[in-house]
């Protein structure tokens, strides 16, 4: 069987190397923002906190039934 494409000059493995270092030099910076912005919210007194009431309060279950 022949080969069907030969780049002789290497211009493509260069082009597909630059290019693959730049996903990963990208997805490596993404991370490290998501990782200092999760270690910070963590950190951070947050005002407003959900809550979760396990009691059916008399509007709630009247607006329930109908």
């Amino acid at each position: 069987m022949s080969q069907v494409f030969v780049d002789a000059t290497g211009r493509r493995k260069r082009i597909v190397g630059v290019t693959g270092f730049l996903v990963a030099l990208f997805a490596t910076l993404y991370l490290a923002v998501i990782g200092v912005s999760v270690a910070r919210a963590s950190g951070a007194e947050l005002t407003t906190k959900a809550t979760v009431t396990t009691t059916a309060t008399p509007s709630a279950s009247a607006s329930a039934s109908s």
